[in-house]
């Protein structure tokens, strides 16, 4: 293609775009709410990935060896535990050394008369999981070993967070969809408007023997403008709700939420790389159906 065919064709696609604004507009507002409820449904699963990433770390079972068990049957005891397909970390604690915790909480002489045989505690495996999903599942097997003469766990919060991601991937899902939609159909109508608009124009172009490629690409620039606008626009709204909200909620660099600096090339790209998707096939999507209707569609 020539550089004055280009110019041509984008200056026609911007033409058509400002001739067309209340429309564009209309478009530009109806995919930015799909980008920004997409983009915050993506903040969400990072901060979900988040706190999983603290929970695996404290949200561990502590399976407790049987008393009577010889020093090789509790190392083979851990030896099993490691082999479980989901346990990540298996860490050994004597019941000497968990008893030696205590050391500063009760009397002195209390703990002295606690030494040796007379320590009432057990020896205890500390198992941290790879995948929390599968926390009932792992637990079950690490309860289903001889040795182990019971467990102590708390997976409420492995179960919490397994349910809110569910419930965000579900409801966000159809949300979005729709939302994807609805911007596919009025991005389709500006162009469509456009197009009606230019319907004597594009007659005569292909009545000199101008292709459907050649009149398809100012509408396809159109529809690309669209979705780069919503795109940056969704980015910038984002990015500035985001990081009042991690002012406020900023407790320390474990707790608080995650960085926008650690996911804005993500979402940068993601957003205007999308809101370019939509629009052009929006614009794809008007164009094919009007070429088809006014006589063919060869590209010839």
């Amino acid at each position: 293609m020539k550089l004055s065919s280009s110019r041509y064709l984008l200056r026609e696609g911007f033409r058509s775009l400002w001739q067309n604004r209340f429309m564009a507009v209309a478009s530009i507002a109806v995919l930015m709410s799909c980008l920004l409820l997409t983009g915050g449904a993506y903040l969400v699963f990072v901060n979900i990935d988040h706190a999983f990433d603290m929970v695996y770390e404290q949200n561990v079972v502590v399976a407790f060896a049987k008393e009577d068990l010889t020093e090789e049957q509790t190392q083979a005891l851990g030896e099993k535990l490691k082999s479980i397909t989901n346990v990540a970390d298996v860490e050994f604690v004597s019941k000497e050394e968990s008893l030696q915790k205590y050391a500063d909480s009760i009397p002195d002489a209390t703990f002295e008369s606690l030494q040796g045989e007379n320590n009432p505690l057990l020896d205890t495996y500390v198992v941290a999981f790879e995948d929390l999903s599968k926390f009932d599942a792992t637990l079950a097997q690490i309860e289903q070993i001889p040795e182990v003469d019971s467990t102590r766990y708390n997976g409420d919060i492995a179960a919490m967070l397994t349910k809110v991601r569910h419930v965000v991937m579900v409801v966000g899902g159809w949300i979005i969809g729709m939302l994807l939609l609805v911007s596919l159909f009025i991005i389709a109508n500006t162009i469509k408007l456009t197009v009606y608009n230019r319907r004597l124009e594009i007659y005569i172009m292909k009545s000199v023997g101008a292709t459907n490629g050649f009149i398809r690409v100012p509408f396809i620039i159109e529809g690309m403008v669209l979705g780069l606008i919503s795109g940056g626009l969704s980015y910038g709204i984002i990015y500035y709700v985001y990081d009042k909200l991690t002012d406020m909620f900023r407790f320390d660099a474990m707790y608080g939420l995650v960085s926008f600096g650690r996911i804005w090339v993500t979402m940068l790209i993601g957003f205007l790389c999308a809101g370019v998707i939509v629009g052009v096939f929006g614009s794809a999507l008007s164009m094919g159906k009007y070429l088809k209707d006014e006589g063919g569609t060869s590209d010839e």
